[in-house]
C-alpha cells in the first residue's frame, strides 16, 4: 500500500525535531538513500535480488556463462558478463533497462526529499539508479551529478548519484571492480559532503553486498558515530540481527530509527515546517502572532508534503536551494491569511484554500521584482482556474517593489459582451481580485 500521511498537527518525534533544527539553522544534514526508498508502492522497483533475477533472465539466453551463476547473485552475474569481450558495455546497457528506473512513480519519501532539497535544508546522496528524486521537484529543476563534468555544468542543490544513473548507462557502477574502484570525483564529493555533517541512512536496512563498501566508506568519512542516524523499520526491534551492528556497533539506540523511509521523511518534513514557522512567530508582536497562529492551524491540517509543495508553488520566482518558508514576505503572507480567514479553511490543492469567504490563493515573491509581476502572476493563475471550470479565487500577494496598480480592465462595452467561456474574448476580460498582505493586515 502507498504511504498514507497524517496531518502536520499530529506532531513530530524528537529525532525529527532535532534533525530539522539542524537543517533550519544551516547545520549540514545529509540524507544517504538506498534502494529501500524505491521498493514500496507506488514506485515498486526491485530489490537487489529482484534486479539480479531480472538481469539473469534477460542475459542468460545470450551469455551461456551465466548458467553457472545463481540468479540471485547480482555481483556474480555482473562480474561474469563483464569478463566477456565487450561485456562491460552490454552489462551496463542491460542493467539500465532491467527495471523501470526512468519512469517509475515517485513515492512519498522521494517527493519530500526533493522539496527539502529545494528549500536548501538537506543534501542528498544516493546509490540508486532511478530518477525518482529529481522527477519529484515539480516545476523547479533539480539536477543530478553522475560524472565529473556534471560538477562544472550544474549548480547545487543536486542529487549526487554515487553509483550512476540509468538514464546514462555508461555511469553505472555494477561489477565488483566498479564498486571497489569508484571514480575519483565520487570519493572527493563523498568526503566533501559527509565530513562534519549529520548523515541519515535511509533505505539501506539490509546493507546488500553491492552497497556495503559505499556504506563503510561513508561511515569512515563521517568520522564520529555520533553524527550517524539509521532509518530502518526493524533496526530498533532486532538490533542484534541487523547488519548495521557490524558496521556501526556503537550506534546509540536513540539514533536507530525504526520506521519506514516514507514515515521518516513525512516526520522530518513536518518538523522542518514547525521550525521554520516558529521563526516567524518569534519576530512578530502578540496581535500579529494570533493571526499567524490561525494561518498555521489551517496549514497544519494538511500533511508535510502538501505544505512543502504549496510553499514552493506560491513563490512566483523560487530559486532552488533558497527557502521560501523562512522568507519575511512569506511570514507576512501567513499573517494576512490568518487575518482574512481566521483558523477555518482547508488547503484544497497545491495552491488554493477553501474558506468561508470563498476560494483564496496566495502569491509571494521572495526575490526583488516589480509589484506588477505579482499582479501578472495572479492573472495567469486566474486564467488557469477559469480554463478548468474552477471558481475565481481572491488573491493575497506579498513582496514586490512599488505601488500595486489595479489590473488593466477592458472597456465595459467589451466586458459586457465577453463570454468567460469564449476562447478569444473570455481570457481577455478576466481581471483578478488582488489584495496586498499589507492592506489586509491594516484593515
Amino acid at each position: 500500500m502507498p504511504h498514507s500521511p497524517s496531518s502536520i498537527a499530529a506532531g513530530a518525534p524528537p529525532y525529527a525535531v532535532a534533525l530539522a533544527g539542524r537543517a533550519a539553522s544551516a547545520s549540514r544534514v545529509v540524507i544517504y538513500a538506498g534502494a529501500g526508498i524505491s521498493v514500496s508502492p507506488p514506485t515498486s522497483l526491485p530489490t537487489g535480488a529482484g534486479l539480479a533475477k531480472a538481469l539473469h533472465s534477460q542475459l542468460s539466453e545470450v551469455f551461456g556463462v551465466l548458467s553457472d551463476v545463481d540468479d540471485w547473485d547480482l555481483l556474480g552475474i555482473a562480474d561474469a558478463v563483464a569478463r566477456l569481450p565487450g561485456g562491460e558495455d552490454a552489462l551496463r546497457q542491460a542493467s539500465s533497462r532491467s527495471a523501470n528506473f526512468r519512469s517509475a512513480v515517485p513515492g512519498y519519501a522521494h517527493r519530500v526529499l526533493a522539496q527539502l532539497m529545494l528549500e536548501g535544508a538537506i543534501d542528498v546522496l544516493t546509490t540508486n539508479w532511478d530518477s525518482c528524486i529529481e522527477r519529484s521537484s515539480g516545476e523547479e529543476e533539480l539536477p543530478t551529478v553522475t560524472n565529473e563534468s556534471d560538477l562544472a555544468d550544474v549548480t547545487p542543490p543536486w542529487v549526487l548519484k554515487v553509483h550512476g544513473c540509468a538514464s546514462r548507462p555508461g555511469t553505472l557502477l555494477v561489477t565488483t571492480d566498479h564498486l571497489a574502484n569508484p571514480p575519483t570525483w565520487v570519493q572527493e564529493q563523498t568526503h566533501a559532503r559527509l565530513g562534519s555533517a549529520v548523515v541519515v541512512f535511509i533505505g539501506i536496512g539490509d546493507i546488500a553486498p553491492y552497497v556495503r563498501q559505499r556504506v563503510v566508506e561513508a561511515i569512515g568519512e563521517i568520522g564520529s558515530v555520533e553524527n550517524i542516524r539509521v532509518v530502518s523499520p526493524s533496526i530498533s526491534s532486532d538490533w542484534d540481527n541487523s547488519p548495521w551492528k557490524a558496521v556501526a556497533p556503537d550506534l546509540r539506540p536513540e539514533h536507530r530509527i525504526g520506521v519506514s523511509a516514507d514515515q521518516f521523511m513525512e516526520e522530518l518534513g513536518s518538523a522542518y515546517i514547525f521550525a521554520r514557522l516558529a521563526e516567524h512567530s518569534s519576530t512578530c508582536g502578540p496581535d500579529l502572532s494570533v493571526k499567524l497562529d490561525d494561518a498555521k492551524s489551517v496549514l497544519f491540517r494538511a500533511d508535510s508534503l502538501a505544505v512543502l509543495q504549496w510553499s514552493r508553488a506560491i513563490d512566483i520566482n523560487p530559486r532552488a536551494g533558497e527557502s521560501v518558508l523562512r522568507s519575511s514576505e512569506f511570514g507576512k503572507l501567513l499573517i494576512a491569511l490568518g487575518h482574512l480567514i481566521g483558523d477555518s479553511g482547508e488547503l484544497r490543492n497545491s495552491r488554493v484554500f477553501d474558506t468561508a469567504i470563498g476560494p483564496v490563493e496566495v502569491l509571494v515573491s521572495t526575490q526583488t521584482v516589480p509589484m506588477r509581476r505579482l499582479v501578472e502572476a495572479a492573472r495567469e493563475r486566474l486564467h488557469g482556474h477559469i480554463s478548468k471550470g474552477e471558481p475565481s479565487p481572491l488573491f493575497i500577494v506579498s513582496g514586490g517593489i512599488g505601488a500595486m496598480s489595479e489590473p488593466d480592465e477592458l472597456p465595459p462595452s467589451i466586458v459586457e459582451d465577453a463570454d468567460d467561456a469564449d476562447i478569444v474574448d473570455g481570457p481577455l476580460a478576466l481581471v483578478p481580485n488582488v489584495r496586498h498582505a499589507d492592506e489586509v493586515i491594516a484593515s
